[in-house]
């Protein structure tokens, strides 16, 4: 938007004698939400699960090498792709991918799961996001609705808003988002004469941006990020994500209900374990007569057949990593002002209900053995939450925060999927950023 510059206007006026002017002039007076041009803070938006761009490389035994990107079939929207994709497959191979070798990606995009239990790419296979901070229209389709809407306030695409994409596929701290957000937000920085950054994220981005504030230097942070703001975020393991180490693995058909949006190898959301603090003694998933809590999960994945899943479990655990328990047993809270608006009072699922199947026997290494794989309707268990995420993730930070009366709020009946482009959640996260000129009116 314009400034609106009386002088200039005056003079115009003056020049044309013209009425009609003036009326047309005022027209381009700024709407009152808008923040003045030059006191926009930059942004940096981290998308949730599935939703970044990838950049895919495989290198063939003799050499060659076949290059595309790669969007999550079950997360695309016809809308947002580029034309003429209707769909991921098209993306793909628009992108490069060889129509004969659909097939294969599947495979490519496993990941190796080491003694240890860290995951890895295949050898041949190199995966990245197709670019950081660059074009946010092409980095996270997804969010381009949102983008659009963001500019009401200031925030223009690739000048002052921008996206930071990541492999979903890995754990915190497992791939390139923290040294990509620190490069991201220096360049920002720099390119802004030293406006510090606004943080903003969705769902697993804010997972991914949580860990980053716990790891990185404490001046660092103070110096160039002024404000966390999330967007229906994930803080926790994500209970009926579990089930996809023991479901049908993703299909280039998104809308495949017997489907999962997830490989059996990907330890991003399968291997972080469930917490307690944040499930308690709430039963979330259930085998005829057995019951399984959160502290439950490693026997769950072994009577699902899911072993290979044990190891990144027990290496990824989130309640295992120093930088996760800063939070949830220390209630340290961060060291920037921070806002987190969620969804709530719509039925949500929270795991799963399976109609007593046999215990498998010892041999059994693997779903597809186990029973529960080829149970492909179970009975889903349900709580309050947006549709994606129980209340129960959605305010694990209460543990964390200061003021979480205040710097907590529920949009009721606004889904996991809807609230990064509700108007008035827009609204309110372009009020925080407003207010921090002031003191925190969340402080003491």
């Amino acid at each position: 938007m314009r400034e609106f510059d009386l002088k200039k206007i005056f003079m115009m006026i003056v020049k044309t004698g013209g009425m009609i002017l003036l009326a047309a002039a005022f027209a381009y007076i700024p709407n009152s939400r808008t923040m003045a041009k030059g006191n926009t803070p930059p942004l940096i938006f981290a998308p949730g699960y599935g939703m970044s761009a990838l950049r895919i490389q495989v290198n063939e035994r003799d050499g060659s090498s076949e290059k595309f990107n790669f969007l999550l079939p079950a997360l695309v929207q016809e809308k947002t792709l580029p034309p003429p994709a209707k769909n991921a497959i098209d993306y793909a191979v628009l992108s490069g991918l060889k129509k004969k070798d659909k097939v294969k990606v599947r495979d490519w995009l496993k990941l190796n799961i080491e003694s240890d239990g860290q995951v890895s790419n295949k050898k041949m296979v190199s995966v990245k996001p197709i670019s950081v901070g660059i074009d946010i229209e092409s980095e996270c389709p997804r969010y381009s609705t949102m983008a659009r809407k963001l500019q009401t306030y200031g925030w223009i695409s690739n000048r002052n808003l921008f996206c930071l994409p990541y492999d979903y596929r890995y754990p915190p701290g497992a791939n390139s988002f923290r040294p990509n957000l620190i490069k991201l937000v220096e360049r920002v920085y720099k390119h802004s004469n030293g406006k510090k950054v606004v943080l903003v994220c969705h769902s697993q981005g804010c997972l991914m941006a949580y860990h980053a504030l716990r790891t990185i230097e404490k001046d660092w942070i103070e110096n160039h990020i002024q404000l966390f703001f999330a967007f229906a975020g994930q803080f926790s393991g994500c209970s009926d994500c579990l089930r996809w180490a023991f479901q049908k693995q993703w299909s280039w058909d998104g809308a495949s209900a017997s489907s999962s949006p997830s490989d059996m190898s990907w330890a991003g959301e399968l291997g972080l374990d469930l917490q307690p603090s944040v499930y308690a003694n709430n039963v979330l998933y259930r085998n005829g007569t057995k019951e399984y809590l959160a502290e439950n999960t490693r026997q769950l994945l072994k009577d699902a057949g899911a072993l290979s899943m044990l190891r990144p479990t027990d290496y990824y655990s989130l309640s295992s990593q120093n930088w996760f328990r800063k939070g949830e047993i220390d209630n340290l809270p961060l060291l920037i002002r921070s806002r987190f608006i969620y969804g709530n009072g719509i039925p949500t699922t929270i795991g799963f209900d399976y109609q007593s199947i046999s215990p498998h026997d010892g041999q059994c290494v693997k779903p597809s053995c186990a029973g529960f794989l080829n149970s492909k309707n179970p009975n889903h268990i349900q709580a309050d939450g947006d549709g994606g995420d129980s209340t129960w993730m959605n305010e694990a930070p209460m543990r964390w925060t200061r003021h979480p009366a205040c710097e907590m709020r529920a949009f009721p009946k606004v889904g996991h999927m809807e609230i990064f482009e509700n108007d008035e959640a827009i609204a309110y996260l372009a009020k925080s950023t407003m207010e921090l000129a002031a003191i925190d009116p969340c402080s003491d």
